[in-house]
């Protein structure tokens, strides 16, 4: 057999051939598609990584601008690309991450009522600032933005002129709080690792100033940025509506607005300064000016008492600088000082002893920057101090009240353990009784700024009201109806207190007599910064109190104690029980009523005994049953001559044996001849289901008033939970608006009391309470409260313009009304199912077509109640109508 002309094998080479070119192509395919897809996929996690490191870093130059210690961050400046056997990675990717320069922010249009700070703000402040930025140097992802933080805000910038915020979130302003935090120091890393920032305050913001507008205008923040001003009015609309007036752009920067009046009254705002450094290049402030922290000029001594005065060195950001020395004098002799150090302590304060020399006065004068005083220079502040004789002290003068050395931090009855409140005693050491008028409150560290009982309900007994006073002629207390999230503002000069006006409850002003003491009791305080806030231990706490009173001769005249909190002693001497009753009571003649002593207490044991008595009968005919019980009944005389006041004694024996004695007043009514008040009232549930925010509007009539009728308090509380509104009205008709905030479905009594003023007091003359659930859905036997002058309803026409397709509900309204009394109708699209939205709006026009009561939004299919409400003049709701529909583009 011959081979020679064979050629088979040509076909399997070429096969080969073929076959490794195939793989070549298909290897260089996957290295010029497949790999820079991966690498790209590479790329943007990194980029979302450093997105999410961003926020932290954001958080961390907040967080630190108010703190001492120093918060790190981490940056991915690049990455590097998984290994790859037979194919080819580009380089690792870097980036990096600097500081640039932005420009001054400033505060303009601003000034503020505290004396000495006004040399700091008054005529505006500006400050530099800085922005951190991260650019990457990606390989394959094209268009990556640039990732910034500027002014609490962190965003991405494109280079298409495009801008996205890495989240909605903004610290510059909340409310009416506005927090500037700066950003300072030279910062520049490039590289492929992990860069750490270290976030660390120069000036850690531990001060507020409390600003309003000026003359000029209104507050106004300019603000250097490279966000556009949609992003700002993106930023700032939430929560802050009420106070942020308008967001314009003026060349490199945004102009932010605030609200200048609110309720015809200046809005004050809370200004607070923090200055963060980034890597390096920034020096210590130094000391900028120096202020008075514990009340006004002038205070009044007597000649012999001593007063503390405390002088705070602040630095260009209000915040204390320590160690500075500060220069002390007294001009004239009527006064001699004693500075308790040469320096400044770490709160920046330094403290003064005043002791009064001989009458006249004096002015005690601080300086740091030289032995010189001239008051118009921020590095200067003086306080005037007026020193009376001797005798005016001794005769119940200034001077009348004395510190009795016991101030202790305690805790109330709310849910914590943290002794928060502080309790103290004064004696009237004059010959004359006081009557106690009004009190400051100024904790010494000025991030102590909120106070709260946080006791939802209770008796407002001590420790369950912001304030209570004991005093042997009777208590009174101030108590603020505020939610459990929410404080009393105390501001850098204290919190001021009527004790007769301030607070939602309160009462008349405490007398007391010569030889006797008062004791304070307020309660509780807090840091409000972050989430509920932080309940201080006030153990260790400097505080001053500044109380002003009023002697018989009518000569009104002030003191301010300063002093430490002591921490709670264990044991020691038995302390009297304090004696409590929830009168003046009044009560019809013929009837009887409940006394109840049942509050009183025992704060180092309890109580064993209650003894009730009558002091001071006109008509010796009244009488009590189980006078030795903690709830007596109080029996009254079948007939009285006009109203007339008994007097009823409670004294309380403690498990020592220790007793205390309270009087109380029962009016009993006359009532032959004076009717009792009528009370009518409606509730007009407004409720939103799906927020979960009851809403009642309730208008009352008072008929039948005298001279005596005092003022209309209302109340709404749920009978299933925690929810709760009050409200008080000076007029015998109107309205008032409860929203809780929460409650839903639950089923609230609303309370109607009629307020008289008695000879011995205030006392409910009438009441009347309804209940209702908060569904969207009126209650039967709503009263009509229309007049024969009142406006009414003519026509009210509804138009369903709902599109189902997009869940966009849509409901028009037509609406013509009456002449007579008029203020305003509110128009109502309210959803009864929860899966849809509600809304309200008022208008004062009379008639109007095509109103939009909701417009585009969620709840289509679900069922509607949609109506109108007319109120008259005194705000009572006079007519309504609705119209129940499910929300489909049909009908109604």
């Amino acid at each position: 057999m011959d081979f020679r002309g064979d050629e088979r094998a040509v076909t399997v080479q070429i096969g080969a051939v073929l076959l490794f070119g195939i793989i070549i192509i298909s290897m260089s395919m996957y290295q010029a598609t497949v790999v820079p897809n991966q690498n790209e996929q590479v790329e943007f996690l990194h980029n979302q990584e450093v997105h999410d490191q961003f926020e932290s870093l954001r958080g961390a130059i907040i967080e630190s601008s108010s703190e001492t210690t120093p918060r790190p961050s981490t940056v991915s400046l690049g990455t590097r690309y998984p290994s790859r056997t037979l194919f080819v990675n580009p380089g690792p990717v870097s980036g990096t991450l600097q500081t640039r320069e932005l420009g001054s922010l400033t505060v303009t249009n601003v000034e503020t009522t505290e004396a000495e700070t006004s040399d700091y703000v008054n005529g505006g402040l500006s400050y530099e600032t800085k922005s951190l930025e991260y650019r990457p140097d990606y390989n394959v992802l094209q268009s990556a933005p640039t990732t910034v933080y500027e002014n609490t805000v962190s965003y991405n910038r494109f280079d298409t002129g495009y801008e996205g915020t890495l989240n909605d979130g903004q610290s510059l302003i909340n409310g009416r709080t506005i927090s500037l935090v700066l950003l300072q120091g030279d910062y520049s890393e490039n590289g492929v690792g992990s860069a750490t920032v270290d976030a660390q305050a120069v000036s850690p913001a531990t001060r507020t100033v409390p600003v309003t507008r000026d003359a000029s205008g209104n507050v106004t923040i300019s603000v250097p940025t490279e966000l556009s001003e949609d992003a700002w009015r993106e930023l700032l609309a939430e929560g802050n509506d009420d106070y942020v007036h308008s967001v314009d752009r003026s060349g490199d920067r945004v102009e932010i607005e605030m609200q200048g009046e609110e309720g015809g009254d200046s809005v004050t705002y809370d200004l607070r300064v923090g200055a963060v450094e980034v890597g390096s290049g920034v020096d210590e402030p130094a000391a900028y000016y120096l202020t008075v922290v514990d009340g006004a000029s002038p205070r009044s001594i007597g000649s012999g008492d001593t007063e503390t005065l405390t002088f705070e060195v602040r630095d260009r950001y209000n915040n204390p600088v320590s160690g500075v020395s500060v220069n002390f004098s007294a001009s004239g002799g009527s006064v001699s000082i004693d500075p308790e150090g040469p320096t400044t302590d770490s709160e920046g304060r330094i403290r003064v002893t005043v002791t009064g020399e001989s009458a006249g006065t004096a002015e005690v004068l601080g300086s740091f920057d030289d032995a010189t005083f001239t008051p118009s220079t921020r590095q200067d502040a003086g306080v005037e101090v007026s020193v009376s004789s001797g005798e005016a002290a001794e005769s119940g003068g200034v001077g009348g009240l004395l510190y009795e050395n016991d101030a202790v931090a305690r805790d109330g009855d709310d849910s914590f353990s943290t002794p928060g409140g502080v309790e103290f005693s004064l004696r009237n050491v004059g010959s004359d009784s006081v009557e106690l008028l009004s009190v400051v409150v100024n904790p010494h560290d000025d991030s102590i700024d909120g106070l709260s009982d946080r006791v939802d309900g209770g008796d407002d007994d001590p420790g369950e009201t912001e304030l209570y006073v004991e005093s042997p002629s009777g208590d009174a207390l101030v108590d603020y109806q505020i939610t459990q999230n929410e404080f009393v503002d105390v501001p850098e000069d204290g919190l001021a207190i009527d004790i007769d006006e301030s607070g939602d409850i309160g009462g008349s002003n405490p007398v007391v007599g010569s030889g006797e003491s008062a004791r304070f009791y307020v309660y509780e305080f807090y840091e409000t910064g972050g989430f509920g806030g932080t309940n201080v231990d006030m153990t260790g706490e400097w505080l001053s109190v500044r109380v002003t009173y009023r002697l018989p001769s009518g000569l009104v005249d002030a003191k301010t104690f300063s002093f430490e909190a002591n921490a709670q002693p264990e044991g020691g001497v038995n302390a009297p029980p304090t004696p409590r009753t929830t009168g003046p009571y009044s009560v019809p003649e013929g009837e009887s009523i409940q006394l109840d002593g049942s509050g009183s207490s025992d704060s180092d044991g309890s109580i064993t005994s209650y003894s009730w008595s009558i002091t001071d009968d006109p008509t010796g005919q009244a009488s009590l049953s189980n006078p030795s019980s903690a709830r007596p009944t109080f029996n009254a005389p079948d007939s009285v001559s006009g109203d007339t006041d008994v007097t009823v004694e409670l004294t309380v024996t403690d498990d020592d044996g220790a007793t205390s004695r309270r009087t109380t007043t029962v009016t009993v009514t006359d009532t032959d001849g004076t009717p009792s008040p009528s009370v009518s009232m409606r509730v007009d549930d407004l409720t939103d289901i799906q927020t979960n925010n009851p809403d009642f509007v309730v208008s009352y009539d008072i008929g039948d008033t005298n001279a005596s009728f005092e003022r209309v308090e209302v109340r709404a509380d749920s009978t299933e939970g925690s929810a709760s509104g009050f409200a008080q009205q000076s007029t015998s008709r109107g309205s008032v608006r409860f929203q809780p905030g929460y409650g839903v479905r639950q089923t609230f009594e609303v309370t109607i009391d009629v307020i008289y003023d008695g000879p011995n007091g205030e006392y409910v003359e009438s009441s009347r309470t309804v209940t209702d659930v908060a569904d969207a859905r009126n209650r039967n036997g709503n009263a009509d409260l229309s007049l024969g002058s009142s406006a009414s309803i003519d026509a009210f026409d509804v138009e369903d313009r709902t599109n189902t397709r997009r869940n966009e509900v849509w409901y028009r309204a037509d609406y013509d009304v009456s002449s007579g009394d008029f203020s305003r109708v509110e128009l109502v699209a309210l959803n009864l199912n929860g899966n849809g939205a509600t809304t309200t709006t008022q208008r004062t026009d009379r008639s109007r077509n095509n109103v939009d009561i909701i417009e585009r939004r969620d709840g289509a299919q679900t069922d509607y109640r949609v109506g109108i409400l007319v109120y008259d003049d005194t705000g009572a709701v006079v007519d309504i109508q609705t119209v129940d529909d499910v929300a489909d583009g049909n009908g109604p």
